[in-house]
């Protein structure tokens, strides 16, 4: 589940009160007709959603909470209710009722492949590795699902998280045939090369990365790891000062400027 950034509770509400509301007409009698209001209440639930998913990436977990409670409470069968409780759980560290949330979600929501990356997500955090690649690789056959590149790319986070370099390489190449453009997947992949060594593809990557995203201080870091694999001091050196000096406060320029890489 992708979660949203900072949202306002201003708009929030605007959202709710505009969006809830349906008007129909219905027959009184043989002529006459009157406007009637019905409360949308799937919508209505959709949009708690939307907010307790803003609420919880703010930091506002048991505002989060309420709202997602009151999804369910207008619309018992919203699915993304469900499917945000448990990424609640997760990121609260409720870890039981997490384990409750996404046993009860495949079970039930069979095809859906959120489910199964969601799952994965929590698995690999609670350091089940394998039982989350079985996750991932379930949500990528799932017919119907169309974020397999991103699924792949968590796949990937998992592998490297768990040390294992070549399983990350292999679910990253994977992502990128469904997505040759993700600048994620392609600045990744290049820091995986640079991990065993592979200087030449670790430079193809970030080739293809500059013509789909802008510089950055993660793209200077890289440019300057390629250029001392390849023995080429002075130009990372090049990069390094370019990285310091757009980029002062970035975590890769600390790490340049105290040798820790």
């Amino acid at each position: 589940m992708k979660i949203i950034g900072t949202f306002l509770l201003t708009a929030a509400a605007a959202l709710l009160s505009s969006g809830c509301v349906r008007e129909n007409l219905v027959m009184d009698g043989k002529d006459t007709y009157h406007v009637e209001k019905e409360v949308d209440r799937a919508k209505a639930a959709q949009n708690r959603v939307k907010i307790a998913l803003r609420l919880l990436e703010d930091g506002q977990a048991t505002l989060s909470k309420e709202n997602l409670q009151k999804a369910l409470e207008l619309d018992p069968d919203c699915f993304d209710a469900k499917l945000a409780f448990a990424w609640y759980y997760q990121t609260v560290g409720e870890l039981d009722n997490a384990y409750r949330a996404y046993g009860e979600l495949t079970a039930n929501y069979a095809d859906q492949g959120d489910v199964f990356n969601n799952y994965g997500i929590f698995l690999c955090g609670q350091g089940r590795y394998t039982d989350a690649y079985s996750m991932y690789e379930r949500a990528v056959v799932i017919p119907k699902y169309t974020r397999v590149a991103e699924t792949y790319v968590n796949a990937a986070r998992c592998a490297y998280k768990q040390g294992d370099d070549r399983r990350a390489i292999d679910y990253v190449d994977r992502s990128l045939k469904y997505n040759s453009n993700n600048p994620y997947a392609l600045g990744f992949r290049a820091e995986l090369a640079l991990a065993v060594g592979d200087i030449q593809t670790a430079r193809m990557m970030m080739n293809r990365y500059s013509h789909v995203a802008d510089e950055n201080a993660f793209t200077l870091f890289t440019k300057l790891r390629i250029e001392e694999g390849t023995g080429n001091t002075q130009q990372a050196k090049i990069y390094g000062q370019e990285l310091v000096t757009r980029y002062p406060n970035s975590p890769e320029a600390k790490k340049y400027m105290s040798n820790n890489y």
